[in-house]
């Protein structure tokens, strides 16, 4: 594996690669990459997790992970934005606000070895559909007309479409041993 890290050189900040070099944590994922491949590791993830269990276990109650991400991730998903444009990340420090795709089944695991039980992996869009939210956009509609219903249906889709948001973003449940798996993300 070879990092890939963060230096600067004449022109301002940039990306370079550390001597290449195994990585333990990462020896499961041989299996479906090859040379070349970038595959995004986040080594607060446990730590941040942990936290979390520790709350939940102290004051009660479940996480509800909802973000954008896939159940491995592959590929370089960094991205900028600024005044919702797509922006460099290097550009301007400070100024953009950065992400990069969750990758589930990490969180999947740090959730496991925290003492958390993660739910099944599902999309933004079946999520909300099993909660209800078609029968409750239609019976908004009926209020509306013209532009208004038209923006309605949009955002409906948007939210719920697989090729949008729907598809776009995950969910998946945190709960203790032994406690119900909260509503839409039962099996």
């Amino acid at each position: 594996w070879e990092e890939i890290l963060l230096g600067c050189d004449a022109n301002g900040l940039c990306f370079g690669k550390a001597a290449p070099q195994p990585y333990p944590f990462l020896a499961h994922r041989l299996e479906d990459t090859a040379p070349g491949m970038i595959v995004e590791y986040c080594p607060a993830l446990p730590s941040i997790v942990a936290e979390l269990s520790q709350r939940i276990a102290d004051h009660g109650g479940a996480a509800l992970i909802i973000d954008y991400g896939d159940w491995r991730s592959q590929g370089d998903t960094l991205q900028a934005v600024c005044h919702h444009q797509h922006a460099d990340p290097l550009a301007a420090p400070g100024t953009a606000d950065l992400t990069a795709h969750l990758d589930f089944e990490a969180l999947y695991n740090a959730a496991s070895a925290a003492g958390l039980r993660p739910t099944r992996l599902a999309t933004q869009g079946v999520f909300l559909e099993r909660l209800g939210v078609t029968q409750r956009a239609q019976l908004l509609a009926k209020s509306l007309s013209g532009a208004a219903l038209e923006s309605h249906i949009a955002a409906h889709r948007r939210l719920t479409h697989p090729d949008e948001m729907g598809g776009l973003f995950k969910v998946m449940g945190l709960v203790p041993e032994g406690a119900a798996v909260p509503p839409g993300l039962e099996p």
